[in-house]
């Protein structure tokens, strides 16, 4: 962040929450709920190399306001996740109603600039609102698809998993050792910089199509995840349902803090953010639904 930016729409502030932001005097925050299709993106953040989704916003805004602002993402998805839930808050001197702004970025982003990002809303937020440290949990999708048959649509969106010996059962067996609060360390990426490995998983659902039942879909609830964590925790489980490693094997990993006992990391293709939560009573009461648990 430019030492310009932050005199003129932030001031930085210690609280009892850590290091905040809060909006200046004439300056709103604006929070956008956005989607978009990760192939096209080599992730949300910023980088050197590669389109991201963050650079595609930021370009928008500029066209839009001749603005140069910092998004503040809710999370840092890896390349090719996609986003079906977004949030990312910006600080902006602009005048121009919620409605203006969501009317005229997606404007921008489909026409001028072609690529796979919608806005769905715009509103403004309190002054220190923070689209990523203001969250109270996330839910993660994961698309599999095992067995001989193909579907055009199916297939293509999930990971294709081809073993004749792969067993559900197992992987819903392995996937439920990871609820609870553990040290996910073993299932980090080895460039995570995350300070703590610890996370707690609040719930596990594994559901199957109600047509095709060789499309399982698995969501992973929690209040946070580090980088690849749900990748790793899926390919693992995939691993044990097909046999290559032990039913034991997550907690193995978990136990023992060791990488070299996770299996594969599965395709980011097929992962998405499904959705993010705010409020304490809309993330109890996600979590409380029994809406898609396995039977």
């Amino acid at each position: 962040m430019s030492s310009e930016f932050n005199n003129t729409f932030i001031i930085r502030e210690e609280t009892p929450r850590g290091v905040r932001f809060r909006a200046l005097p004439g300056v709103r925050n604006l929070c956008l709920e956005i989607s978009y299709r990760g192939e096209a993106f080599m992730g949300y953040q910023s980088q050197p190399h590669g389109v991201t989704v963050q650079d595609m916003v930021n370009k928008a805004w500029h066209i839009m306001t001749q603005e140069t602002t910092v998004l503040y993402g809710c999370s840092r998805l890896d390349a090719g996740v996609h986003a079906n839930q977004y949030f990312l808050n910006l600080y902006t001197r602009s005048v121009r109603s919620c409605e203006e702004i969501y009317r005229s970025l997606n404007g921008i982003l489909r026409t001028q600039l072609n690529v796979p990002i919608s806005v769905y809303q715009a509103r403004d937020v309190e002054p220190d609102f923070n689209a990523r440290f203001d969250t109270q949990g996330k839910q993660y999708r994961y698309r599999l698809w095992y067995g001989r048959a193909h579907h055009a649509a199916l297939t293509t969106a999930a990971w294709s998993v081809r073993s004749r010996s792969f067993e559900p059962e197992n992987l819903i067996s392995a996937l439920s050792q990871v609820i609870g609060e553990h040290d996910f360390a073993a299932f980090r990426a080895s460039d995570c910089a995350a300070k703590s490995t610890v996370r707690k998983v609040e719930r596990v659902d594994v559901w199957k199509h109600p047509v095709y039942p060789e499309a399982l879909t698995v969501d992973v609830w929690g209040e946070g995840f580090l980088k690849n964590m749900v990748r790793n925790i899926v390919g693992t489980a995939v691993d044990v349902a097909t046999g290559k490693l032990c039913s034991s094997a997550l907690v193995d990993a978990l136990q023992h803090l060791d990488r070299t006992r996770i299996g594969q990391c599965a395709p980011a293709h097929a992962l998405t953010l499904q959705r993010v939560f705010y409020s304490e009573a809309d993330w109890q009461e996600a979590l409380q639904s029994m809406a898609h648990r396995w039977h």
